[in-house]
């Protein structure tokens, strides 16, 4: 059975699971407390999003807005997220 890795936006954290979803909530074990554990791909494509084409709010943005400005910049598209 395949396995898809999450991983904590805030530690770097990762844990797998059998099913594939952009992102997980759960609590992280490095006391990060709740948060959306991402897609590993997905946060990989993310974090391409040129510096030219963030927001000034970038480090302040949800991994939720993170990712819709990746799609915005072509970097992630709808079969990403399904």
């Amino acid at each position: 059975m395949r396995t898809y890795e999450y991983v904590c936006p805030d530690c770097g954290n990762t844990v797998e699971r059998d099913y594939r979803v952009p992102s997980i909530v759960r609590s992280c074990e490095n006391d990060c407390g709740w948060d959306h554990y991402v897609r590993v791909d997905l946060f990989e494509k993310v974090e391409q999003v040129p510096e030219s084409a963030r927001p000034d709010d970038w480090n302040d943005l949800s991994e939720s807005r993170k990712l819709l400005v990746a799609m915005r910049e072509g970097l992630v598209d709808l079969s990403d997220v399904q």
